[in-house]
Parts: structure tokens; C-alpha cells; sequence
């Protein structure tokens, strides 16, 4: 939470900066918009470090594991306010997407074949946005293309492991407790357009990307033992392409 309030200040203190020589040509210097956002992560898995309490589980760096995160689709919201024609400052929003967390490779010396699951569960991500972007025409203008840059703070939560992954462990022995997925920030570059219906409504479509990594990690728990003999953990390359369409309106 700190580094969004870190990334997010800066810019609000921008925009205000802004305020005062705040011109378009029709005098409106808000907008908002809502539509349909479609993800789609374009990482690979980057190995599994496994850190062993016990001699029959194997320690070791496995580069043939990963995980992954699947494609995810939700509702998103634009907010910008405009400097001028060409110049505007916004906040992008998306309701948190259940996406599925697959997973690839063996572990533990085999006790756990990631391969043998459609998922390995599931995670909600908060990946708030803020933004510059710059149109190439008048706010006038029928249609409007646009450039824009900013940064994404994402946040992970809710991790559910897949009902099929805790029975088959449940079998061995074992649980797989405390699965954490670092919060990272991310820079985000993107390309639109907008096309005015009226003076006031808009549509409007984008194309994203994220260069987005981050790290996970889980305790293997031996329910025998009644205690943690193994914890695993890998990096998460994500670098989501997010696709964008939605209406928007302008006072």
C-alpha cells in the first residue's frame, strides 16, 4: 500500500499543478468512461527454487517448473482529467479479475506433478493505474488518437488453492500452506483512440502492456510431522497485453 500511495501522490500533485492553465477548446476537462478489458499475460515460467527439510523431498532449483497466470477478462473505468487538447492526466480502475493460476513441472521429488492439473488454483488482482496520454488532435475532432505511459501498482490476494490439487496432496501427506504473491509496480505503455458521438459521448478502445513480474512462494506442511518440511519459491514473469473497449462522456 505504501508504494501506491508513493506512485499515486506524485501525480495527483501534477495534475493540480496543471489546474491553473487547464484550457481545452469546448472548455470540458473531465471525462470517464467504462468497458470490457481482456488480459492477456504473456509470460513463461521461470524455475522453481525448493528449499528441502527432508531427505525425501528433493532441494534444488528446477528451471522445468513454473507457474502462470491465464488469460482473464473484466470491467474497467477510466477517469482523466485534460490539461489541454492534446494533454491529459487519468486514473484507471478495473473490478479485481478471478484469474487461474496454472502451474508446470514436477517438485519435491515428484511428490507434486504440477502437469496433472488444469490449475493449480486461483487469485484476485487489484492493478490500479495512473496515466499521461497525448492526442493528436483537437477534443473537436471526430476522432482522436492517443499515446500514454504510467505506472500500474498490482496487488494479489485471495489465493485459493484448486480443490483437486489439495485432495491429491491430502493423499501424500501433506498441505500446502501460505502461498503468498509479492505486490509489485509495473510500467505501462499504451496506444488508443477515441471517437466523439456527440460533443459529449464518446467511444473509445486501447491497446496496453505491462512489464510486470513478481514473486510467489507456498510452505509444504507435513500433516504427519505436523510440521513445514519444504517451502518452494519461483518468480511470476506476467507482462500482461490488455485490450480495451468501452463508452465514455465528457463535461
Amino acid at each position: 500500500m505504501k508504494q501506491l500511495v508513493k506512485a499515486i501522490v506524485p501525480a495527483a500533485l501534477l495534475s493540480l499543478s496543471f489546474a491553473s492553465f487547464a484550457e481545452t477548446s469546448d472548455g470540458k476537462n473531465v471525462s470517464v468512461s467504462a468497458g470490457w478489458a481482456h488480459i492477456m499475460p504473456q509470460g513463461t515460467k521461470e524455475g522453481v527454487q525448493t528449499n528441502s527439510r527432508t531427505p525425501l523431498m528433493a532441494s534444488g532449483f528446477n528451471s522445468q517448473a513454473g507457474i502462470e497466470l491465464d488469460d482473464a477478462d473484466t470491467a474497467e473505468f477510466k477517469f482523466d482529467y485534460l490539461v489541454n487538447d492534446n494533454v491529459s492526466l487519468g486514473l484507471i480502475l478495473g473490478v479485481p479479475p478471478k484469474i487461474n493460476v496454472d502451474g508446470e513441472g514436477k517438485l519435491l521429488g515428484g511428490a507434486l506433478n504440477l502437469d496433472q492439473f488444469d490449475k493449480i488454483g486461483t487469485v484476485k488482482v487489484y492493478s490500479p493505474v495512473i496515466a499521461a496520454k497525448y492526442h493528436f488532435s483537437a477534443v473537436t475532432n471526430k476522432f482522436r488518437p492517443y499515446v500514454g505511459a504510467g505506472m500500474m501498482y498490482a496487488h494479489f490476494s485471495d489465493f485459493k488453492l484448486d480443490g483437486t490439487v489439495a485432495n491429491d496432496v491430502a493423499q501424500k501427506g501433506i498441505d500446502i500452506r501460505n502461498v503468498t504473491i509479492k505486490d509489485s509496480i509495473a510500467p505501462v505503455a499504451f496506444v488508443g483512440a477515441d471517437y466523439n458521438i456527440t460533443p459529449n459521448w464518446f467511444t473509445t478502445a486501447s491497446v496496453s502492456y505491462t512489464h510486470l513480474n513478481t514473486e510467489a512462494s507456498l510452505d509444504v506442511y507435513s500433516n504427519r510431522a505436523q510440521t513445514t518440511v519444504a517451502t518452494a519459491k519461483t518468480k511470476i514473469e506476467i507482462n500482461p497485453i490488455v485490450t480495451y473497449v468501452g463508452f465514455g462522456y465528457r463535461f
